[in-house]
Parts: C-alpha cells; sequence; structure tokens
C-alpha cells in the first residue's frame, strides 16, 4: 500500500520545552497536517480539549488497551501514561503527519514502526520520518514546573529524566532545536524550513 503523504513529521524535546506551543504553531503554518493525537491517563489541564490536546482516559482504560495491544508504543513519564493508539496513525496514512512525542520514544521510533505495521507500509512510513528535539536552558525548565505547581521532588526527577535521555539517545534525533524564551517565531521558522527542505526532497 503506497502512502501519498510526504513527511511524518516527530516534535520531541525536553519538559517544559514548549513542544505543544510549537506544534500548534506548526499546525497553522501547515494547515494539511494532521496531528496524531497522544492517549493519556494524565489528569486534564485548565484549557485542553479532549480529542485534540490529548485523548484523556483512566488509567485502568489504559491498562485495557494495553492488554488489547492498540499502542504501537507507550510509556510512563512524570507518574503519568503516555501512548500512540495505531488507529492515529492507519486513519492518517493519507496526510502529511505530524507526531509529538516523549523523546525516549522518539529515538526508538523506526523500531516501533517496524513492528506494529506489515513490511510494505512501515517502509513507506520509515522514508518519511524527521525527528525534530526541542531544547531549553534547564533555568526556564525550572521556571516553568514551578509555576505548574510541581513539587520540588517532582521537578527534580523529570529534570533527571530529561538529562538521562538526552545522554542516552541523544544521537538519534535528526534536528536539535532550541526554544528560546521570546523568540517563538524564530523557532517555528527554523523547523517550518527543516520540514519544506526534507518535503521537498522527498518529492524527487
Amino acid at each position: 500500500m503506497e502512502n501519498s503523504f510526504r513527511s511524518l513529521t516527530v516534535l520531541t524535546g525536553k519538559t517544559a520545552s514548549g513542544k505543544d506551543t510549537v506544534m500548534a504553531k506548526l499546525l497553522s503554518r501547515f494547515p494539511d497536517f494532521k496531528r496524531i493525537i497522544t492517549t493519556t491517563s494524565r489528569k486534564q489541564r485548565l484549557g485542553e480539549k479532549d480529542g485534540m490536546d490529548y485523548n484523556f482516559i483512566s488509567e485502568q482504560d489504559f491498562k485495557l488497551k494495553i492488554k488489547r495491544q492498540d499502542f504501537i508504543e507507550y510509556v510512563e513519564y512524570g507518574g503519568n501514561l503516555y501512548g500512540t493508539e495505531k488507529a492515529q496513525i492507519i486513519k492518517n496514512l493519507d496526510h502529511d503527519l505530524i507526531w509529538r512525542i516523549d523523546p525516549s520514544r522518539s529515538s526508538q521510533i523506526r523500531e516501533f514502526i517496524r513492528s506494529a505495521f506489515d513490511q510494505g507500509r512501515a517502509e513507506n512510513l520509515l522514508k518519511c520520518i524527521l525527528v525534530i528535539y526541542l531544547t531549553v536552558d534547564d533555568s526556564v525548565v525550572l521556571e516553568r514546573l514551578k509555576k505548574r505547581g510541581l513539587s520540588c521532588a517532582e521537578i527534580e526527577k523529570r529534570m533527571q529524566e530529561d538529562a538521562d535521555v538526552w545522554q542516552e539517545f541523544k544521537d538519534n534525533y535528526d534536528f536539535v532545536i532550541e526554544n528560546i524564551p521570546g523568540k517563538l517565531a524564530e523557532t517555528v521558522d527554523k523547523i517550518c524550513n527543516i520540514v519544506k527542505t526534507y518535503q521537498l526532497g522527498k518529492s524527487h
């Protein structure tokens, strides 16, 4: 089965690096993109919409989906479960896709695709994957996590998890972009140029 999309852009990065904000801007720049929506067991935050920001379900329901093998991948992060359901990819195979995912999982995305799909479909997907990692200074992460009301212990845990993941998987990201506070437009421009260049290369 041939897939007509030109790219599967995987957006990842350290905690509180602005992934959701950047993705929203990218979706406004690329209106034809279809977003792969992550399923999570974490509580819905103020302003978030179920089925748009995340698919919010209970931990019990999440574990049931694991047993049914509904996920391409899933991970526990910050005390909550996050996963990508196979249906999110299958129903959007004829579109350009954007996928926001945990950094440890994004580094293994090609292995997940190979194991989740038949060989022909997997090979088509693998040709189109572009993994972009967002980073930001640790002082910014600390400030943002404090504003979220996290405890000092939870903040320390998340930042250490980020550091460990970076050391293990840093060579697996195609591009690393620093999302400097106050320069969101510049960050988005950089990513847009990368995506456009990648799409152009895949069209030849």
